[in-house]
């Protein structure tokens, strides 16, 4: 339980504190801003790259699941960027906040899902 709170706390970190108003803006338009914005996001959720191989005793792991979410990270953002860029430019704040929600909804998926399985695959299996 404690690995999955450590994994929110860290993609919280690079999903938000580490983005910068460029690359929230720019990341529903242009591919270079979502690619900077994934890139920063990928270099800070190495620490769950680290937590992970530390508290398997299996960097493989770590590897896997900090890879799997990198590219997941991106094809997210891809779509949802893009739909809360259109509600924010209608002015449409409250579907423009359920987007945010809904998308932080499906990377938290992806973190627990990726995690569970790679969890019985590597690790027990």
């Amino acid at each position: 339980m404690i690995t999955l709170l450590i994994l929110f706390v860290v993609h919280f970190l690079a999903d938000f504190v580490f983005q910068s108003s460029k690359m929230a803006t720019g990341k529903s338009k242009s591919l270079k801003w979502l690619s900077i914005h994934v890139g920063v996001y990928a270099l800070i959720s190495l620490i769950s790259l680290f937590v992970l191989g530390s508290f398997y005793g299996n960097f493989l792991f770590g590897v896997y699941w900090w890879g799997i979410n990198v590219i997941l990270h991106f094809i997210v953002d891809f779509f949802t960027s893009k739909i809360t860029s259109r509600f924010w430019e209608q002015k449409n704040m409250r579907f423009f906040f359920v987007m945010i929600g809904f998308d932080q909804l499906i990377h938290n998926v992806c973190l627990i899902s990726t995690f569970f399985i790679l969890k019985e695959t590597i690790i027990l299996g």
